[in-house]
């Protein structure tokens, strides 16, 4: 059961005296601070990127990948790489489905958090392996286990 701190009567009654100029709202820390609006789903983040270093950690992520399916499932699964491309946020949110893994990680030695989606594809068809199966899942799986997943590193 949630609460509210404020009853209705309350906040009309604050927002009545913001409008009306009885109650100041210019008090505080950087009153004289310049804001602009930001938009990171619409942030175009091609400005300045290094596309071989990314290239590398994207090459280094898939072995290392890789080789955790291999130990953990027991099979060689296959892994085919997709290449590098630069998407702003908002267009990769609107193309994701669910159900999705997505897991917050760190990666020494980079700075910063990273974010990994995983397809729900490689997730049941991990499962399945896992369990005895022959990886295949849910939906039409090709042979083998295929994958696809994203990593994208911001800073903190």
């Amino acid at each position: 059961m949630a609460t509210s701190l404020l009853t209705p009567d309350e906040l009309s009654a604050l927002a009545e005296g913001v409008m009306d100029g009885s109650i100041p709202v210019d008090t505080g820390f950087n009153t004289t601070a310049r804001v602009k609006k930001h938009d990171l789903a619409s942030e175009d983040s091609s400005l300045g990127v290094n596309i071989t270093s990314i290239d590398m950690i994207n090459e280094r992520f898939i072995r290392t990948f890789r080789l955790g399916l291999v130990e953990m499932l027991r099979t060689s699964p296959k892994v085919n790489p997709n290449q590098v491309e630069i998407v702003r946020f908002g267009d990769y949110l609107k193309s994701l489905k669910a159900p999705l893994s997505v897991n917050v990680v760190r990666m020494n030695p980079l700075r910063g958090n990273s974010i990994v989606v995983i397809d729900p594809t490689v997730v049941f068809s991990s499962l399945d392996s896992f369990f005895g199966g022959f990886g295949k899942g849910v939906g039409n799986l090709p042979p083998g286990l295929t994958q696809r997943c994203m990593v994208g590193r911001f800073a903190r």
